[in-house]
């Protein structure tokens, strides 16, 4: 089925080029097979989930919202020459809706590792540490209101009770992948008393270590069992670009820690040892293809807009194996989901749910899927927990 763009007042459910719901007239009922759908979904032996910045709106403004307020300020014409020279343009108008902060960052950052000339070079890390400074700003750090009594932590908490209820002990830990900063995830887990690493050691020393995705808690207590037994279920959750709760110390070591102000370690960032230059993100990058490589696994991705090559390469060249489900909740008419969606429309393992709801909400928000496709009598309907 050609689809030149997103149906009105109805929900879609594309399967390769098939809308899996066209025959269902009545928005309840199209949202009633999408839940049973997803339902089955979470139950795949191997679960990861994507969360993009979408996720994270109303309370996290978008990349475009914080750099318009960072463009604005007088005192910032050092950027906007920057911005123009990034783009290309000299036009205002053309980057008034310039989003690509880290891409920015990264590009300034280059531009200090080769320049050679001190002036110049000192001029870059100053624009440099004013954009990411501001940048930093816009993220709530631990202990905001926010992360306590907000929509968006609501919908987080929910979400994850909704995703666990659905998943057994003997399942393999759930993998969240995210490129947010912030802790919405981290405090969503624990509102659920749920167990999770991002990485770090539980030490005090709190450093990252990729090793610890790979632990998980057993039960010892009959050492002869032919196979440990997990006593708990549990997530490793991947923050891709690093998190407002990272930060670096004087000995150069990655730590988590809620009270840092200092050396907050944001994608990308300039370390202060060269040599982990490209720690953790390679790492973690690594371990995002490696999970997605495992048999019979199901990728759920939300909030995500598909701006990032380097995520899109290794999300689409798993679509390759045939155990492999790709399931997007996402705009089709977005120019970034359209051209993933066109270069890859023939796998039959792709599926891309979203259009609008009676009320003209759009389908693929995060709080849309929570309260409509995962609500708990809908859950009831298709099928209890496995725990």
């Amino acid at each position: 089925m050609e689809n030149n763009g997103e149906p009105e007042s109805r929900l879609y459910h594309f399967q390769s080029t098939s809308d899996n719901i066209q025959d269902i007239k009545e928005t309840q009922e199209q949202i009633h097979q999408i839940g049973i759908f997803l339902k089955e979904s979470l139950r795949a032996k191997n679960l990861a989930i994507f969360i993009g910045s979408g996720c994270s709106t109303p309370d996290i403004p978008m990349m475009g919202v914080t750099m318009k307020k960072i463009l604005s300020k007088p005192e910032n014409t050092d950027i906007l020459e920057k911005v123009k020279e990034y783009v290309g343009v000299n036009e205002t108008e053309k980057f008034d809706d310039f989003n690509d902060i880290e891409g920015l960052l990264n590009w300034l950052q280059n531009g200090i590792n080769f320049e050679r000339n001190q002036t110049n070079r000192e001029n870059l890390m100053l624009i440099f540490n004013k954009i990411k400074e501001e940048f930093i700003g816009s993220i709530p750090k631990w202990g905001n209101e926010k992360y306590n009594k907000s929509t968006t932590i609501d919908t987080y908490t929910k979400f994850y009770k909704c995703i666990f209820d659905s998943r057994s002990i003997e399942n393999s830990k759930l993998a969240i992948f995210t490129t947010n900063y912030d802790l919405f995830n981290e405090f969503a887990l624990e509102n659920n008393n749920f167990s999770y690493t991002s990485g770090f050691t539980t030490d005090l020393k709190q450093a990252f270590d990729i090793n610890q995705f790979k632990y998980r808690v057993v039960d010892d207590t009959e050492r002869y069992k032919d196979k440990w037994q997990p006593v708990k279920k549990e997530a490793n959750l991947y923050k891709l670009h690093g998190s407002i709760n990272w930060s670096q110390n004087d000995h150069g070591t990655l730590c988590q820690s809620n009270t840092a102000t200092e050396n907050i370690v944001v994608y990308p960032t300039m370390l202060k040892h060269q040599e982990t230059a490209q720690s953790p993100y390679s790492e973690l990058f690594r371990e995002f293809s490696t999970v997605l490589q495992k048999q019979n696994t199901t990728l759920i991705v939300m909030g995500y807009g598909f701006p990032d090559e380097h995520i899109n390469n290794i999300i689409s060249q798993n679509l390759q194996n045939q155990d492999f489900n790709l399931i997007i909740f996402g705009d089709i008419s977005e120019d970034k989901m359209k051209e993933f969606y066109k270069k890859f429309e023939k796998k039959i393992n792709l599926h891309i749910i979203g259009g609008q709801i009676d009320s003209g909400i759009k389908g693929h928000y995060f709080d849309v899927i929570v309260k409509e496709y995962l609500s708990h009598n809908r859950m009831n309907e298709i099928g209890g927990s496995d725990a």
